[in-house]
């Protein structure tokens, strides 16, 4: 016989029916609060043009509630008698702000490595409400690289991740196979805007291009970008690029950058066998990269609080109620993506 009253040893939770589907009623209030937000202001902002004080205030004012925003989740992996509700994963991705995450450049590169890690190991056994955040937030990538014209490559690669995964995933996954069908068309259709993207050239205007600042600012450009990919292809745009790219100097900073000395000495001693043979950096960068991988490293990332257990983005904080007892330990997307049962 089924039992229809509430339990009382978990609540569970309310669900609404939406256009895209059923969802969980607090999730959905937390992303309805956002988007009335993003209107109202909109529409404040318009019935304020006419009066110029009025629009400097309200400005100001849209700018101090943006910068106090700060998306974080209180996380909880053991159930207790006063707390019954744990922590999924799809409740992180909304109170996070992943979405909006992945329109900010500092943290782009954060969620493009954790959305890739999702498509590589976990995507077939999520919950169906965690996999329609995750093609939410792919399409939101999709949309700023569009936009911005920056990570460009990332992003393709990012989207045959995510159709190798619907490909192997096919006949052993959570979901109703319509929703599968349906995360398959997204990706082609997100495949499809990127097929038809073309780079703007710039035009001539008669001012500073790349190419014309000095090879030492050239080197230092270089010096800063974490994909060696990106090097070469800016070693294709023109002939000055392309010597630079070429420089020894650069591809042992490189080396130096991205590998410890024992990594680098692992290919390094095979290729001073002979004497007075010259290095040849890139290519021990070559060596080094298919050994050991890239190194991560991000302009901003998510860390979990050591005293109240809140995940949050480093650069915006979180209201942690230990006051000045916090400390934040940084978490990798792997060490996100492991404090969750998928």
């Amino acid at each position: 016989m089924p039992f229809i009253g509430q339990d009382w040893r978990s609540p569970g939770d309310q669900w609404v029916r939406t256009s895209e589907g059923w969802e969980k009623m607090r999730l959905w209030r937390v992303k309805i609060f956002e988007n009335l937000n993003q209107n109202a202001m909109a529409r404040l902002l318009r019935l304020a043009v006419e009066d110029q004080d009025c629009q400097q205030h309200l400005a100001q004012d849209r700018q101090g509630v943006a910068s106090r925003r700060q998306p974080h989740v209180f996380f909880n992996n053991r159930g207790t008698k006063e707390n019954l509700e744990l922590t999924c994963l799809s409740e992180s991705l909304v109170r996070l702000d992943i979405a909006g995450a992945a329109r900010d450049l500092q943290r782009a590169n954060y969620v493009i490595k954790l959305m890739a890690m999702v498509f590589e190991e976990k995507l077939p056994s999520l919950s169906g409400t965690s996999q329609k955040l995750i093609f939410n937030i792919l399409e939101s990538i999709v949309n700023e690289a569009l936009v911005s014209e920056l990570n460009i490559g990332v992003t393709k690669d990012l989207l045959e991740f995510a159709r190798t995964s619907l490909y192997e995933g096919k006949h052993h996954h959570i979901g109703s196979p319509a929703l599968w069908e349906r995360h398959s068309e997204t990706v082609d259709r997100l495949a499809v805007k990127m097929a038809d993207y073309q780079m703007k050239q710039r035009d001539t205007d008669g001012g500073v291009m790349i190419c014309d600042l000095p090879a030492e600012c050239l080197r230092e450009i270089f010096l800063q970008i974490a994909d060696h990919k990106d090097v070469m292809r800016a070693a294709q745009a023109n002939t000055t690029l392309n010597e630079v790219t070429e420089e020894s100097l650069l591809w042992k900073k490189l080396c130096l950058h991205h590998f410890s000395n024992i990594q680098i000495m692992t290919f390094l001693l095979p290729s001073r066998t002979e004497e007075n043979k010259p290095v040849d950096w890139k290519h021990i960068y070559r060596r080094c990269f298919k050994r050991f991988g890239k190194k991560e490293s991000y302009a901003d990332m998510l860390a979990i609080c050591t005293y109240c257990s809140c995940i949050h983005w480093m650069s915006l904080g979180h209201p942690c109620i230990g006051g000045e007892k916090f400390e934040a330990k940084p978490l990798s997307p792997k060490d996100f993506l492991s404090l969750f049962r998928v």
